[in-house]
């Protein structure tokens, strides 16, 4: 697991309270209640304010499961 990984892990385990093993790319928004839209602003919110980037509306509503928001993260970081 590279940096950006572990550190988009450790947001996910402490927004949505979960340990980081829990953590998958196959978490789902629907499929995890404590995943609500609140707790997705909050995510969204975190994860711009750690890595000093920034979601468009579409890429927002975009992210289902941890695997997508990697997959955003990771193109926006240019790795």
């Amino acid at each position: 697991m590279n940096d950006i990984d572990e550190r988009l892990t450790e947001i996910v385990s402490k927004v949505l309270l979960l340990d980081k093993g829990e953590v998958t790319d196959g978490l789902r928004r629907k499929e995890y209640e404590p995943w609500d839209s609140m707790a997705h602003l909050v995510l969204i919110s975190e994860v711009e304010n750690e890595f000093g980037i920034f979601f468009e509306d579409e890429e927002v509503v975009d992210i289902w499961t941890v695997g997508d928001l990697r997959k955003i993260v990771a193109s926006k970081l240019g790795v």
